[in-house]
């Protein structure tokens, strides 16, 4: 893919996984939602979660967005910072970009994104 095709793809809602490190060197790869804006991405995680904990510890991550049937991917790597706050509205928006306006809402309306970070992602490397 080109550069353009590349970003075009990773803007799309499709399913991804993060992969981590932990401070022994093991791999945590789990499925995420994720958005694509101005170069970087974000994945929201709960405070104190895995996925938080080894971010911060190693300050790199992975993503691999894949589209189903068509087998087609583009993974990203690179370094990553935390976000020790999430807004309600970015917890929405990133759920709007998945399920629709309704089903957002409805998603979003426990007040748990006060319990959640920001893992941003800036690309170093793509493949795809």
């Amino acid at each position: 893919m080109t550069p353009a095709e590349r970003e075009a793809f990773a803007a799309k809602p499709q399913g991804a996984v993060l992969a981590t490190v932990d401070d022994r060197g093991r791999t945590h790869a789990v499925p995420v939602i994720y958005l694509f804006e101005e170069g970087e991405f974000l994945v929201i995680t709960e405070r104190g979660s895995k996925k938080h904990r080894n971010a911060v510890a190693s300050g790199r991550a992975s993503l691999c967005m894949n589209a189903w049937p068509q087998f087609r991917y583009v993974t990203v790597e690179g370094l990553v910072r935390v976000e020790d706050s999430v807004s309600y509205e970015t917890r929405l928006r990133l759920h709007t970009h998945y399920r629709g306006e309704e089903a957002a809402l409805k998603a979003t309306a426990d007040g748990a994104h006060q319990k959640m970070v920001g893992v941003m992602l800036t690309p170093e490397h793509w493949l795809g």
